[in-house]
This record gives C-alpha cells, sequence and structure tokens, in this order.
C-alpha cells in the first residue's frame, strides 16, 4: 500500500515511518507542505493508494490540498485520511466537503492509526478491483454494443458512475445534512443511442456531464451518471436551488458546443433539470435510497448503521 503523507512537524513524519514499515507492506512517501505534497504527486504519477494530510500546513492548507488532489481523475474516490489537533465540527464539516474521507486526532495512537489505515487499505483494495474491473470510455467506445441503462465512467471529474456517488453518500459521517437531490435527464437519449455510434453515444454523455458540472461550478456536488440519460446528484447546504436555472445553463453551453450539435442534432441541447424532492436534510444513506426510488432500483442496504432521517421531515420542511 503506498502512501502519501503530508505534515510539516518532523515527529508526526518520524512517528509515521516508524509505524508504515515496508516490513508491514507499506510503501510511505513524506512531504512537509502541500506544495512539496503536489510535486510527490506529480513524480509519483496515479500510484498513491492512500494520502494522509495535515490539516494545518504553512502556505497551502491540509484541505485545500484535500480538494486539489479529489479533483484530480486518478484520485476523486482514493482515501484520504485528515490529521488534526483540532476537534472543531465546522473544520471537520470543511474537509468532508473537500473530499476527505476520514479524521485521525493528535496527538496520534499506534493502535487508532493502524485502524485507520488497514481500513483505507480496505478500501483501497476495494476501489482497485473496481477500477480493474470497470470499463474506461475507451474501453466502451471499442465496444460493438453499449446498453443504453448501463451506467458507466463517463471519465468527466466530478461526475462518477452510479456506484461511485452512492460510495461518497454512504462515507458522509453519520448524521444529517442539508442538501438538494437533483436529476438531470436527456428525454431523447434513445433517439440518440439509436442514431449514435457506441463512441458517439458516450461522447454525447461526457458532453452533457461536463454541461452539469459547469452550471454547478459554484455548488458543493456529488454527482453519478445512472444510465437512461440521468445524471443524479445532491448539491450540499440549505440554499434552494433553482432547477430552471441550471437547465437553462446546461442548455445554452450544449447549444453552444459544436461537437454535440453534431452528435445528438436537435436532441443534444434538449435536457431537463428537476428536484427529486423536497426535502431538505438528508443522510447518505437516505439520499441514496431516495434517488434508486426515483429511478426505479432497489434501495441500498443498511447493515452498518440506522438511517436517522426519520422525524425530520417537518424539521426539513421548516428550514
Amino acid at each position: 500500500m503506498k502512501i502519501l503523507a503530508v505534515d510539516d512537524d518532523p515527529t508526526i513524519l518520524d512517528l509515521l515511518r516508524d509505524c508504515l514499515t515496508s516490513s508491514l507492506g507499506f510503501d510511505l512517501v513524506c512531504a512537509d507542505s502541500a506544495e512539496d505534497g503536489l510535486a510527490k504527486i506529480d513524480e509519483h504519477g496515479a500510484s498513491f493508494d492512500c494520502f494522509l494530510l495535515d490539516i494545518m500546513l504553512p502556505g497551502v492548507d491540509g484541505i485545500t490540498l484535500c480538494d486539489d488532489i479529489r479533483n484530480m481523475q486518478a484520485y476523486k474516490s482514493a482515501p484520504i485520511i485528515m490529521i488534526t489537533g483540532s476537534r472543531k465540527h465546522d473544520l471537520m464539516d470543511t474537509a468532508f466537503r473537500a473530499g476527505a474521507t476520514d479524521f485521525i486526532f493528535k496527538p496520534l495512537n499506534g493502535i487508532e492509526l493502524g485502524a485507520r489505515i488497514n481500513m483505507a487499505g480496505m478500501l483501497s483494495d476495494s476501489l482497485r478491483r473496481e477500477r480493474e474491473a470497470a470499463h474506461t470510455l475507451a474501453e466502451l467506445s471499442g465496444l460493438m454494443k453499449v446498453r443504453v441503462e448501463e451506467s458507466f465512467d463517463l471519465n468527466v471529474v466530478g461526475v462518477d458512475d452510479l456506484h461511485g456517488f452512492e460510495n461518497h453518500m454512504l462515507r458522509l459521517p453519520e448524521g444529517c445534512y442539508a442538501m438538494s437531490l437533483f436529476a438531470v435527464k436527456l428525454p431523447q437519449i434513445r433517439n440518440i443511442f439509436e442514431a449514435a455510434s457506441p463512441a458517439e453515444f458516450c461522447r454525447q454523455m461526457g458532453l452533457v456531464a461536463q454541461a452539469t458540472v459547469a452550471a454547478l461550478a459554484h455548488e458543493k456536488c456529488f454527482m453519478g451518471y445512472a444510465g437512461e440519460g440521468i445524471i443524479v446528484g445532491t448539491v450540499m447546504g440549505r440554499h434552494r436551488i433553482k432547477p430552471e436555472e441550471i437547465q437553462k445553463d446546461i442548455e445554452d453551453i450544449l447549444s453552444h458546443d459544436g461537437t454535440a450539435a453534431r452528435i445528438g442534432g436537435d436532441f443534444s441541447a434538449d435536457v431537463t433539470v428537476k428536484l427529486v424532492s423536497n426535502q431538505r436534510l438528508w443522510s447518505g444513506l437516505s439520499a441514496c435510497n431516495t434517488l434508486r426510488d426515483f429511478l426505479g432500483r432497489e434501495t441500498v442496504p443498511d447493515s452498518t448503521s440506522t438511517d436517522r432521517t426519520d422525524g425530520y421531515a417537518e424539521l426539513a420542511d421548516g428550514l
């Protein structure tokens, strides 16, 4: 398991070197600043399985570094564990919004550190197997047949497949969050599917995904392509999103894209955006299951915790 640790405290880095040794199966790379960490990523490429980031770094802080790593295509699902001496809820919430997977608090406890790293290792192994099993966009383009109902990775930063989206939501810490659930759909997707080659079909969905990301550039979002020309997602925050404005922005972007016009003709910029529910407070699990109900899919089994959104409906309606 290859780990990049970024911390400006030499004592912490020495402790990590003592705990995460090669004899235990770890390949530890250390950096003392965000800039040094990014340089290490450039040097080693997409080879890291996990990241340990101190929140309080000189210059660029750890939360910004976390966000930078999460926006890299190779690491959009990689485990990122934040190291901090603070227990302020707003600081942790900001880090989770930037894409953090877990926290570990200073002073570091060897047993806790080992448990968190082992958990991250299991997640990393699972993600690696998933990547090996998944089709890339280039592989999909070479197939003779692509199913229109299939959920797959569009190779667009900010949009996962449905499984990757749900992984993000289910990794949220236990509790309820203010968020809006939405769906973006191409009503003419079957016409595009029948008229286009597999490569053109994948390219069209990629263009819609890129336009959706651009239209929501100022929001904190999680999104996933669910198949059937539908992108589902969540916008984090208490404010109410305006589907009609988002739809207009997406249509404007697509209508000015010559590639979209060549692929889909009059269908290419025909999108609809809608709120899936008026409820405002959700756990990660309840958000996933509500979106699955919207898509007509089986709900996500919960074997680890109890969904706590029951009884919050009135509170949600009042926010």
